[in-house]
């Protein structure tokens, strides 16, 4: 009962901002929370991510690759941290209102091992970007993460001088260029799948 009369005063608040402004907000996020509390009562979840992995190969160094890794990540964590500032008004009430959680830290880094190993946890499950230094020049990534957060995967990629799979010549993997046998179907170095002629 509590959380109804904190609801209500917040209902009440945004209403009375002003010029209209607080009742737009409301009927926006009216048909939002009467789905969110019918799923509460149900006992239902909204459906989990799923946990993305995947492999590349970059040009660059596994120290260059490292530091790059550890830029962007102090990015993805600063943008998370100016939102929460930006939004921790209405967000933080709404939330406190209808019984739930504050919403954690983001993009903590929980565990380094230069260059080798990266990993993080977030609100989205944990992050991992493990590091095989390729003879002859360049590194592959494998990175384990949610599939919330493909969006800022992606963009680092995008980032990075990539090369892409090609068919194995040689009986060699077209992404680290390690020697594997006929009959792989993924690289057992890099885990990168391994296309038959």
């Amino acid at each position: 009962m509590e959380n109804g009369v904190e609801l209500g005063m917040l209902i009440s608040a945004i209403i009375n901002q002003g010029e209209g402004g607080g009742l737009d907000i409301l009927l926006y996020l009216l048909p939002l929370l009467c789905c969110m509390m019918a799923m509460a009562q149900r006992g239902e979840r909204a459906s989990s991510p799923e946990t993305v992995t995947e492999s590349w190969f970059t040009t660059q160094d596994i120290e260059t690759t490292y530091k790059a890794i550890e830029a962007e990540t102090a990015e993805w964590r600063k943008k998370a941290e100016e939102r929460k500032e930006k939004g921790e008004s209405l967000t933080s009430k709404l939330r406190g209102a209808l019984g739930g959680r504050r919403a954690g830290e983001r993009y903590v880094v929980k565990e380094t091992k230069q260059p080798r190993l990266f990993r993080m946890a977030d609100m989205t499950g944990p992050i991992y970007f493990e590091l095989t230094e390729v003879e002859g020049g360049g590194t592959v990534v494998k990175t384990t993460y949610s599939s919330l957060i493909k969006s800022q995967m992606a963009g680092f990629k995008a980032g990075l001088p990539l090369k892409i799979p090609a068919t194995p010549i040689g009986n060699r993997c077209p992404s680290c260029g390690k020697p594997v046998l006929p009959e792989f179907t993924l690289c057992p170095y890099c885990g990168e799948k391994l296309m038959k002629e």
